[in-house]
């Protein structure tokens, strides 16, 4: 038992590192993706840890229905991306722990070239959101060698939202919008736990946010309107467990459930500044999205003392537009420089599915429909971990 058990800490971090290498394609605009509460869970009393991803994004859209004639059919449609997170555990009591972040938990950009044949319709889109939270947990005895920890927190988050296309005009027409301060959810939790065996499963709930947004709309850098939009960020459900199998061996597997369908429409309303005369919807989006699964397994192995290997599989369903199923092979390591100070490198390859969108805006009237084909994109994962 203590063999499993000492494997299980061990393999924790070589095994989990993966889920910050495919999490930036974790489904519309979560960045988070399986297993970002995991460290709640450390058995160190106190741990500090970072963690930086970069993925390279490879996809294109191919104008199918454009309002315009002249520009290119087709334009690169999604930047290079960086994510990041920085997380502190701290053990209160024996049963007691919490755990504090900070990260990036929704982004989605756009960049498309400014001359191409949808720009009336959009060509760059930055939705981004800065969020802080606080996790706690108390755990219970119910048997020899078996926990069931209660777990809760809060989160607060600021969101913001930048759009720019083309305006009938020529000039670039823009749309620049920020929550004011920051808009708060909460979570909860339960976790059963046989240490010996490094077994845990974990189901964790967090709760919808609602974001008002206000800004302006401008046409070649002159304000035209005061704009206001209102968002609901979705709820999810996220099922993990894991279990070491053998010395030095831990499984793993997990399933999220994101409620994207409740983002059915990007509306923002705007008035005449000088005014305040009403000028109804200036931008009205039919986004259509459909709820978002992600479903990952991954096998660890502990080669020494101070190296893990890791490697983990994720299918993660489409939520519609520009995101399509993807399929994500990753493959990672820890290495512990000594007992305080870990390392931990992963890398995904990613395959996206060919599919269909558009950037229709009913407002205004017009019409962008595109299709994209199936491409690869890459990710790697660096951590630091310090804990005593």
């Amino acid at each position: 038992m203590r063999v499993l058990k000492n494997a299980g800490r061990g393999l924790a971090a070589g095994c989990f590192v993966l889920a910050g290498s495919s999490a930036a394609f974790a489904g519309a605009w979560d960045t988070l993706g399986i297993g970002s509460s995991e460290l709640l869970f450390a058995p160190e009393e106190f741990v500090v840890e970072g963690s930086v991803t970069y993925v390279d994004r490879n996809v294109d859209y191919v104008s199918t229905n454009a309002t315009a004639t002249d520009g290119p059919l087709k334009t690169r449609a999604t930047p290079n991306i960086w994510n990041y997170q920085g997380a502190m555990k701290f053990a209160i009591t024996d049963s007691a722990d919490c755990l504090a972040r900070f990260n990036n938990p929704l982004s989605i950009e756009e960049d498309m070239d400014p001359n191409w044949r949808g720009r009336f319709s959009g060509y760059e889109t930055q939705a981004k959101a800065f969020a802080i939270d606080a996790t706690c947990s108390y755990k219970f005895q119910v048997g020899e060698g078996r926990f069931i920890r209660a777990i809760a927190g809060a989160k607060a988050q600021h969101l913001s939202y930048y759009s720019k296309g083309a305006h009938s005009s020529g000039a670039a027409a823009e749309v620049d919008l920020r929550a004011d301060g920051l808009d708060y959810g909460w979570r909860v939790g339960v976790a059963y736990e046989v240490p010996a065996y490094a077994m845990r499963a974990s189901l964790i709930y967090d709760s919808q946010i609602e974001s008002k947004l206000d800004g302006d709309t401008s046409v070649g850098g002159s304000k035209v309107y005061d704009s206001v939009a209102s968002l609901t960020l979705p709820q999810s459900v996220e099922l993990n467990v894991q279990s070491g199998i053998a010395p030095g061996w831990l499984v793993s597997a997990g399933v999220k459930w994101v409620d994207w369908s409740v983002i059915d429409v990007l509306s923002v309303d705007s008035a005449d500044p000088a005014t305040g005369t009403s000028a109804g919807e200036t931008v009205h989006r039919k986004l259509n999205f459909k709820d978002g699964w992600t479903v990952k397994a991954g096998i660890g192995h502990a080669l020494t003392e101070q190296l893990s290997v890791g490697s983990s599989l994720q299918w993660d369903r489409g939520v519609g537009g520009s995101y399509s199923d993807t399929y994500t092979l990753g493959l990672g390591g820890s290495y512990a420089a000594n007992k305080n100070v870990k390392f931990t490198l992963g890398t995904a390859a990613i395959y996206k599915t060919s599919g269909s969108g558009d950037a229709n805006n009913i407002a205004s009237g017009t019409v962008s429909e595109y299709d994209y084909d199936s491409s690869w994109a890459f990710a790697v994962n660096t951590k630091v971990r310090l804990s005593f």
